[in-house]
């Protein structure tokens, strides 16, 4: 049986790998475009700010490791140019030496990720104007990075928020541009505020409201002009999203979804029976609303992976859906969501209530507390919780857990202020702040 993978990064080395344990006996083999598999792109900010020592380090395992310890045929430089269906063949274009190579398949797995979302913006193909998305667009961008000064981040997400961090600890003026009025899109402006005020506290050039019509420069950029201004820089940085990486799924002629990824079953079966698709660029079902979503994230990836491969092989795993749980930290301060914001909710079609409690992460005598601040979500005719939102100095990924179990399992404000959590001083206070904000917001219901 031959399985070919088309893409090595998280989804696409997950299915791989899963595929041999499910059936040892299947030639598997892994097309990737660029010289990395099985890395981590999520760690390059912090190589920037000198915690990770070197890109080597973001590589969960070498091609090398693939072929010898699994048995798995990794083609690393190898860029996947044609699919034919009816033959059931694939044909990539070894990139170091230009050589066409011909593979048939039993059953293909399409893992080609996501691609970034480039801004329509005159000059955005101006030199010094980066994207980042693999380890290879990391090395660049750090390259140019040592050598600059002022430096423009443009997207105010959860990549742009790491990197505008980065920058500072690299010692660089930094300036944030967001159209929004607040930073996190998928957040509420009661809990962003509060991330705001951090990103300015540490020397971000906060540019909120603010939207970026062109780039300009000779050679290279040297100037980001906005609806308000004009500003040098150096280089700039496009945080602006990820769009799914549909190439080939649209050649074959894949069902897509509203947002361009690839629908596929909870087997992580595609419109046809003989190809999977996993990671970003797929689209899945959202476990509170039951819509097609697409939020790409490296669990949710690893995971998609991992059922197509087994599945691919002869198995029958399942992928339920996601919530959408996301962390980051911006400076000194934990920032988590899952579910559905308030905004979310309403445009959802839900009756949706929100309410945010400020608490302490630990007993108010223990030293070392500090402010954490929760925001529920929840459907005011059912009390089933919808959503949460999570923001403090510590303490912030367990409860962020805690709610993506809560609301993955349908839990409603009474469950979740019954909810027996762990106490100890050193760890949370005896009323924890998802109990208090459960409480607060059953008696806004009543």
């Amino acid at each position: 049986m031959n399985i070919v993978v088309v893409g090595g990064s998280a989804a696409g080395m997950a299915a791989a790998a899963k595929a041999k344990r499910t059936n040892p006996s299947a030639n598997i083999i892994v097309f990737e475009k660029t010289k990395y598999v099985s890395y981590a792109p999520c760690g390059i900010p912090y190589l920037f700010m000198g915690l990770v020592d070197g890109f080597d380090k973001l590589v969960y395992y070498t091609k090398e490791y693939f072929i010898s310890k699994r048995g798995i045929d990794v083609r690393t430089r190898h860029e996947v140019v044609k699919i034919d269906e009816s033959e059931k063949s694939v044909v990539a274009i070894d990139l170091e030496s230009g050589r066409e190579v011909n593979v048939n398949y039993d059953k293909l797995i399409l893992a080609t990720g996501g691609l970034p979302r480039k801004p329509n913006i005159d000059g955005i193909e101006l030199e010094g104007i980066y994207t980042v998305r693999n380890l290879e667009d990391g090395e660049r961008l750090h390259e140019t990075a040592l050598k600059s000064k002022v430096i423009a981040v443009v997207g105010g997400g959860f990549t742009g928020l790491e990197f505008a961090e980065a920058f500072i600890k690299m010692g660089k003026k930094v300036l944030l541009f967001q159209r929004r009025n607040h930073v996190i899109r998928s957040m509420d402006p009661e809990i962003t505020k509060i991330i705001e005020d951090e990103l300015i506290k540490h020397g971000i050039e906060l540019h909120l409201g603010e939207s970026v019509v062109e780039f300009r420069g000779k050679d290279k950029v040297e100037k980001v002009v906005t609806n308000k201004g004009e500003y040098t820089v150096d280089m700039v940085l496009a945080s602006t999203g990820v769009v799914p990486n549909n190439n080939l799924a649209a050649k074959l002629g894949l069902k897509l979804g509203s947002y361009g990824g690839i629908l596929t079953d909870e087997f992580m079966r595609t419109s046809n029976p003989d190809i999977y698709a996993a990671g970003d660029n797929v689209e899945t079902k959202h476990i509170v609303t039951g819509k097609y979503v697409y939020i790409p994230l490296a669990p949710a990836a690893n995971k998609m992976g991992r059922v197509a491969g087994d599945n691919a092989a002869g198995g029958n795993s399942r992928f339920p859906g996601i919530v959408g749980t996301a962390i980051v930290k911006v400076f000194n301060l934990e920032v988590g969501r899952t579910g559905l914001s308030l905004r979310e909710a309403l445009d959802n079609g839900y009756n949706a209530v929100a309410e945010t409690i400020k608490h302490i992460s630990r007993s108010h005598y223990y030293p070392g507390h500090k402010e954490i601040y929760v925001r529920l979500v929840v459907d005011r005719e059912t009390k089933r919780i919808l959503g949460g939102q999570i923001v403090g100095y510590e303490g912030v990924v367990g409860r962020v857990n805690t709610l993506a179990a809560v609301i993955t399992a349908h839990m409603k404000t009474e469950d979740l202020s019954m909810l027996d959590l762990g106490y100890s001083p050193p760890f949370a206070p005896v009323w924890d702040p998802l109990v208090v904000a459960a409480n607060v917001i059953e008696r806004k219901l009543k």
